[in-house]
């Protein structure tokens, strides 16, 4: 099961992913940044310190379509704290050289002001 919270402040949206990122459920997080960027909000993180798991199937599938989503509105979307298996995931399909990825969420928020 994937949890998702939502947080906005400032311009920015931080969405804490906590579970695991392995089947359909994680197209919740799809529709979130769908959401937040038709909202007119374009600087997300997405803070992943609470997901135990992610395949390459869904969790990366979703990742990239988040990435796109934001990418094509103008926006800008960073990836927090992610675990050492899921940067793993993320260096072996060389996603880490597309999406831009931070060690905590304070980091990635002044990511957006460089």
């Amino acid at each position: 099961m994937l949890e998702i919270t939502e947080n906005i402040h400032n311009d920015i949206g931080v969405l804490k992913i906590s579970g695991i990122m392995v089947d359909i459920d994680a197209m919740v997080l799809n529709e979130k940044v769908k959401n937040l960027v038709v909202h007119d909000v374009k600087k997300i993180v997405l803070d992943l310190s609470g997901v135990k798991f992610m395949n390459s199937c869904f969790g990366l599938g979703i990742l990239t379509a988040c990435w796109a989503c934001v990418n094509r509105a103008g926006g800008k979307m960073i990836i927090a704290n992610p675990s050492t298996k899921v940067t793993q995931l993320l260096q072996i399909t060389k996603l880490d050289q597309i999406l831009e990825i931070s060690d905590s969420v304070k980091l990635a928020e002044t990511g957006f002001h460089s």
